[in-house]
């Protein structure tokens, strides 16, 4: 039986491709299989999968579009096949050593489980942009759901391509659902519900690329999904957490204003962008957030600005989101 299966969804995906299948062939420790799920490309894809030399992959074109959560939910197909699950985006990149480093952790952990790395940002053109604050490298170390949940629910998120997932060749226990922004957020977090064990390794094994043609970039004039969908996320993950009475109550505030907060910068970046966006957004979001704590949201990022201007730093509009 297959060991180890990296799953790629991809579509029209001939820009970064070659370099996300070069990472793989580079690994110190191979992938067993390698799943490339077509999505109906219209350029060179199959052609360099089907052609790519230092790496056999199987190459499964999909009858119709399934759209990319659509995609990711065949590739969860797979999971009854392979001890090990790896989910890569077809832009996204992983360190030579990255299966080497987040495999063996797992390796005595029965059922169902998860480990991931810590991840850079790369541009279009493999630069390295971030993070702007690396933590130290460290030794793996296990993780309380809560602890897990906490990142996951306040949008700092881990990144699905730096994650391995145990599946120890039973069924999905759970799939990606129709959230753009962030299915991948709170898939990670309801699969970690289920994990026997949750596992980091604090070190910067995968590159996350950013670029203007992902799906961030195409949503970011949708208020339902660039603003509701980190709502849905919160309140979706909020009864997973193991505590109860005035603890959950302080979480769902705290999550309400990061929310607002989160809300505010992109309405300053539609003020910017898109200025017909703004009253749909700041609508939306006193909407769900509601009246006292969309105004401590904008507060809080009216006094991060003061701060940055006071301190000579630049403005990021976009840094909470």
């Amino acid at each position: 039986m297959v060991e180890l299966t990296t799953v790629i969804p991809v579509f029209n995906g001939e820009r970064f491709l070659p370099a996300t299948l070069a990472c793989l062939a580079a690994q110190t420790r191979r992938p067993d299989r390698v799943v490339v799920l077509d999505n109906g490309s219209t350029d060179r894809t199959p052609e360099l999968v089907q052609g790519f030399p230092d790496l056999r992959c199987e190459f499964r074109r999909n009858e119709t579009n399934l759209g990319l959560l659509g995609n990711l939910n065949r590739g969860l197909e797979l999971a009854r096949e392979t001890r090990f699950l790896h989910l890569l985006m077809a832009d996204d990149l992983v360190t030579p050593d990255f299966f080497a480093k987040v495999i063996p952790p797992l390796e005595p952990v029965s059922g169902r489980a998860l480990a991931y790395s810590l991840n850079d940002e790369i541009d279009q053109f493999g630069k390295v942009l971030g993070p702007q604050v690396r933590r130290p490298v460290g030794e793996p170390r296990r993780l309380e759901l809560n602890d897990f949940l906490g990142p996951q629910s306040e949008l700092a998120t881990v990144l699905l391509p730096g994650v391995v997932l145990k599946t120890d060749y039973l069924p999905p226990v759970c799939r990606f659902h129709d959230l753009p922004q962030v299915a991948d957020g709170l898939f990670l977090a309801e699969w970690a519900t289920h994990s026997s064990a949750i596992v980091e390794i604090p070190e910067y094994l995968c590159q996350y690329r950013l670029h203007p043609f992902n799906a961030s970039s195409r949503h970011r004039f949708d208020a339902d999904h660039f603003i509701h969908d980190e709502w849905r996320l919160m309140q979706a993950i909020l009864p997973w957490f193991r505590e109860s009475g005035w603890r959950r109550a302080r979480r769902q505030l705290k999550l309400t204003c990061l929310f607002a907060a989160r809300a505010q910068v992109k309405i300053d970046l539609m003020r910017r962008l898109k200025p017909e966006k703004v009253a749909e957004f700041a609508r939306l979001r006193r909407q769900l957030a509601g009246p006292v704590p969309s105004l401590l949201g904008t507060l809080a990022v009216r006094l991060r600005d003061c701060g940055r201007r006071l301190s000579g730093k630049p403005a990021r509009a976009e840094e909470l989101t």
